[in-house]
């Protein structure tokens, strides 16, 4: 992917996900009541958060896509996990509830979407994820 210069970033270079990114949500104009919705996690957040960030790579975390990100100097969270829950036949399994733990913490909760799936886990280190679901 193409890199550019953007203001923000101490002169890092930023990829086309994060500097259009940028582009559209550094020029929306305040809206105090606007909720914005992390895409990952399905968790809302005042919109005008968005517009105090400095540059389109925490605007992109923020909105739950910067795993897309191809910005040279980032660390990436290497490991990136996923469950999609199937019947005995394979079908994917819409609405179950589920937990999804490391240990006895509990990192994501939730129900699975219509293609039967959790939402994605990120880390920068490996570790065992536990997945549980409601009977």
């Amino acid at each position: 992917m193409e890199q550019w210069k953007q203001k923000g970033t101490g002169d890092k270079e930023e990829c086309h996900l994060c500097r259009i990114t940028y582009s559209i949500f550094s020029t929306f104009p305040s809206m105090p009541s606007a909720m914005a919705m992390n895409v990952e996690t399905g968790g809302f957040f005042p919109m005008d958060r968005l517009r105090s960030y400095s540059n389109g790579h925490d605007m992109a975390d923020a909105l739950g896509y910067a795993w897309a990100c191809n910005c040279r100097e980032r660390t990436p969270k290497r490991h990136d996990e996923q469950f999609t829950v199937r019947d005995a036949s394979g079908r994917p399994l819409s609405g179950v509830r589920y937990r999804i733990r490391t240990g006895v913490d509990v990192v994501a909760s939730g129900i699975t979407d219509s293609d039967g799936r959790t939402v994605r886990i990120r880390s920068n280190r490996s570790q065992r994820l536990i997945l549980e679901m409601a009977h």
